[in-house]
């Protein structure tokens, strides 16, 4: 994540709507990968000022920066949606009758869009192009565990064709930690489920000819296996001690479907905390600018510094995790298909 700034030069927040220093309306803009900083008019029309004050530039807010939770996100001026493209992608959200499910709603909707930053720094969606992944949708859902009114007793996180359904009780900090004891996982957060399901999506947009079908097979094995069966076996045996040499986690040894979205779902996490270390001056390297061996080499080197700082206060590593020569390979060849990706459109 970028830093950002108000003509005033305060720092503000990628999801604030107003500068907490001069007042200013704040909207972020995300065909240029901006936070602008101006006025709303009389007609809701966002009104932006270049930094150097020589120009000023007219928006369309979207529908949902006076609601709750509020966005800041614009449209463009030719777009026929009064929402968006950020909060055109949610399709249900959780009953708000509660203020659990407003702050649960609120979290998700931010996690989302720290989610659509990244790929739309990757030109993996495009704010010009809606239509391109319109088939993208989101489901925040809850179930009988969070709320006992309801006739729904489990839900599942995951993917199908372009909707990702999310149990929004993963928004809650108490359930997150319990899901992630029960599951014995070292890491589980809001933003890493958006970055997983995400990756099953692409994998749809990524890998459709038999020639790039054969190019994943070769590096994460034949997703023709039979996906439920290859759960089962992997809740049935446990943990196996042999996945680090192969894996990212254990659950990616479960399907090379698996195997995708959670390697895939590092290279989101790797590609925003060195963007955002270099905005703090902490790298001089930048995914985009350089060669994979150089930042995966800086993102070493990151880690330690960000680990390091953890334990000086008595925290967890916020990246609990040893990346194999294998595993470098796959974050390899997910930079590889995603930058021919985006060459290609």
């Amino acid at each position: 994540m970028r830093r950002f700034y108000c003509h005033c030069g305060q720092e503000v927040g990628f999801h604030e709507v107003s500068c907490r220093h001069c007042g200013r309306d704040l909207a972020f803009d995300p065909q240029a990968g901006t936070l602008w900083s101006g006025e709303l008019n009389r007609q809701n029309q966002f009104i932006a000022h270049a930094p150097d004050g020589s120009k000023t530039l007219n928006f369309l807010i979207c529908e949902q920066r006076f609601q709750t939770p509020a966005c800041n996100w614009l449209r463009s001026p030719s777009d026929p949606n009064c929402q968006c493209i950020a909060c055109r992608s949610t399709r249900i959200i959780p009953e708000q009758s509660s203020a659990r499910n407003q702050l649960r709603w609120q979290r998700l909707e931010g996690a989302k869009r720290q989610l659509f930053h990244t790929l739309l720094d990757l030109d993996l969606l495009n704010a010009r192009d809606a239509a391109h992944y319109q088939d993208l949708k989101f489901d925040f859902l809850e179930d009988r565990r969070s709320n006992p009114q309801l006739a729904l007793e489990h839900v599942l996180t995951g993917h199908l064709n372009g909707l990702i359904t999310l149990n929004a009780a993963e928004a809650d900090e108490v359930f997150l930690h319990t899901m992630k004891e029960q599951m014995q996982e070292r890491y589980r957060t809001l933003l890493g489920h958006f970055r997983h399901e995400i990756g099953h999506y692409f994998w749809m947009k990524f890998f459709k000819t038999p020639s790039q079908l054969a190019a994943f097979r070769q590096v994460f094995g034949d997703e023709q296996q039979d996906y439920a069966q290859a759960l089962a076996r992997y809740y049935q045996r446990g943990k196996q001690n042999h996945w680090r040499a192969r894996f990212i986690t254990p659950y990616a040894s479960s399907h090379p479907h698996e195997d995708w979205a959670e390697t895939w779902a590092h290279y989101l996490h790797i590609v925003d905390t060195l963007q955002t270390a270099q905005s703090f001056g902490l790298s001089v390297f930048e995914p985009r600018a350089h060669a994979f061996d150089h930042w995966f080499a800086e993102w070493a080197r990151v880690t330690q510094v960000m680990n390091a700082l953890n334990r000086s206060m008595g925290l967890a590593d916020p990246y609990p995790f040893q990346v194999s020569e294998i595993v470098q390979g796959k974050l390899r060849f997910i930079d590889e298909v995603i930058a021919d990706y985006a060459q290609k459109r």
